[in-house]
């Protein structure tokens, strides 16, 4: 089936997708911009510099004692910025594998085990039941109480918005207990999947087939045309590459800690 998906066009939308947390800290220069939150800065945008002085540019827009991510891929510019990145003393803190499905060609067969309940995230009180999911697979602290209201707020104005809903999220009950969460972001023709997690002792039941059949079906029924993740190269990426995704390139998250005082 012909496709207009290429490997660069998949490779630079998924560069592209970026998030701020909603009690972030976002700081601006001509060269970057960086969110803070919960005493660590990620970098959404670099460029305009040297590889050496943007790693010195973005520590000096941080400022104190902050950890910094920074996400690298095959098209990151200046190219030798991991280098730059390894050579200011950062270390690779997560590997993860772009990954898409193109839904023209059909729904992949999940095998969704009957035990696994799959509930659609539009009220307050199943937003709730999200938080000790996502905080125990990510190992985050609880999210903040401002953090809580905007995405209550957030969930509000989507449910009310009818058919322009953009942000799905969606899950997982085994049990009666709240065992998986994950999310989609429709822009334009792309299904963008997020936050796939499940917790630990619940693995191997099926929990993510059943969430990822979930979001394709809505995504398909919206006018989606790709379904895109950046997978987690040792537990998500290898269930998608077995539904039939296909692997288009890498993202490489570096950690680089705060400067050691002088």
């Amino acid at each position: 089936m012909p496709t207009s998906w290429t490997r660069q066009v998949v490779l630079n939308t998924a560069s592209a997708w970026t998030w701020t947390p909603y009690d972030a800290e976002t700081r601006t220069s001509d060269h970057a911009t960086v969110v803070i939150s919960a005493g660590t800065a990620t970098v959404n945008r670099a460029e305009g510099l040297p590889a050496a002085d943007l790693v010195t540019h973005v520590r000096d827009l941080v400022g104190g004692e902050t950890k910094i991510i920074w996400p690298t891929h095959e098209a990151t510019e200046p190219a030798d910025l991991p280098a730059a990145l390894e050579a200011a003393g950062a270390t690779v803190a997560e590997n993860l594998d772009v990954i898409a499905y193109e839904l023209a060609f059909g729904l992949p067969d999940l095998a969704v085990p009957a035990d696994v309940e799959v509930v659609r995230v539009d009220t307050p009180e199943v937003l709730a039941d999200v938080y000790p999911v996502t905080s125990a697979v990510f190992d985050q602290p609880p999210p903040t109480a401002i953090f809580r209201e905007a995405e209550a707020e957030e969930l509000r104005v989507q449910v009310e918005s009818g058919d322009e809903r953009k942000i799905y999220r969606y899950l997982a009950y085994a049990d009666g207990v709240a065992i998986g969460h994950a999310g989609t972001t429709l822009e334009m023709e792309v299904a963008k999947l997020w936050g796939g997690s499940v917790l630990e002792d619940y693995r191997g039941r099926g929990a993510y087939r059943a969430l990822l059949q979930a979001r394709l079906v809505e995504a398909l029924a919206r006018g989606g045309e790709l379904a895109l993740v950046k997978a987690r190269a040792g537990t998500s990426s290898p269930i998608l590459r077995r539904a039939g995704f296909t692997a288009y390139g890498h993202e490489v998250h570096y950690a680089l800690a705060a400067p050691e005082p002088a």
